[in-house]
């Protein structure tokens, strides 16, 4: 699947922003399709953690769970796939720009390759419709 990106704005600072992307355990609370996440190892500059998601794609519900290991740098979190049973490709970047007044643009890109048997242009669809939306949910749990 091609890569997904955006972008916005928030008025919290980068590392109020930061710190809600790198709160993976929090996820459940806020990302509903996220339904578990369990932190594996925590090392100097990063961490790995294993996510249990599940999605409707199509009207097809899928179960899915997938481990990554992050990588974090002052101003930047990036992921990529350690292991899944169907995804062969899940990778991205945060970035996060301060703006004036302690505001912050946030940069979000991802790349997903799965096994599952959904149609690549109907993966493409769901990304791109469900992107926006988890992007204000990451804004909102920031600023409240």
């Amino acid at each position: 699947m091609p890569k997904s990106s955006t972008s916005f704005e928030s008025f919290v600072s980068p590392e109020e922003l930061q710190a809600v992307v790198v709160a993976v355990e929090k996820y459940p609370e806020f990302l509903p399709e996220v339904k578990r996440v369990v932190l594996r190892q925590k090392h100097d500059d990063g961490f790995l953690a294993t996510f249990f998601v599940e999605v409707k794609v199509s009207g097809l519900e899928v179960k899915t769970e997938y481990t990554v290991r992050y990588v974090v740098a002052p101003n930047e979190v990036t992921w990529k796939l350690e292991e899944s049973p169907n995804m062969t490709k899940n990778e991205g970047k945060w970035s996060f720009t301060e703006l004036k007044d302690g505001e912050t643009k946030a940069h979000y890109e991802a790349e997903l390759e799965t096994t599952l048997p959904i149609a690549p242009e109907l993966q493409k669809l769901f990304a791109d419709n469900e992107l926006p939306k988890m992007m204000q949910r990451f804004r909102d749990r920031a600023e409240a």
